[in-house]
């Protein structure tokens, strides 16, 4: 069961899986400029984050969603995997961060996009050019 879920989706064709990887590397790799920046000025963005729920301890939690399990998505290794921090790193991101809102100041809107595309990737798996495809072949 672990395995299917892990290794599953990466026997498109060639366009889809071409489409797959754009999604993972645009997508991820945006993401992960957003974590590096939060990674390397650390101590500084830890005196405001989310100061009523944690401050550094739940930066660190985005610092790895955002920055560490983007790069596994962007790579393909254990994507899916890697995948379930962002996701419900991007849903707490806009419900909570933007107050759910897709207009306006401050709104959430690249959050919901970043929620969708993972959605998506989660679903589709991380097609044919990927370090997981490589993995599932030897497995079977």
């Amino acid at each position: 069961m672990i395995k299917k879920f892990l290794f599953s989706g990466t026997g498109y064709s060639v366009p889809v899986s071409l489409a797959i990887l754009i999604l993972r590397v645009v997508f991820g790799g945006m993401l992960m400029t957003h974590g590096w920046d939060k990674l390397t000025h650390f101590d500084a963005t830890a005196q405001s984050f989310f100061a009523g729920m944690g401050g550094a301890p739940v930066l660190a939690l985005v610092v790895f969603a955002e920055f560490f399990c983007a790069l596994g998505v962007v790579v393909g290794l254990l994507s899916r995997l890697a995948l379930i921090p962002m996701i419900i790193n991007m849903a707490v991101a806009f419900t909570m961060a933007h107050g759910a809102k897709l207009v306006g100041e401050g709104n959430g809107e690249l959050a919901f996009l970043y929620l969708f595309a993972f959605i998506a990737l989660i679903i589709t798996g991380p097609g044919k050019y990927a370090i997981d495809s490589f993995i599932a072949q030897k497995v079977k």
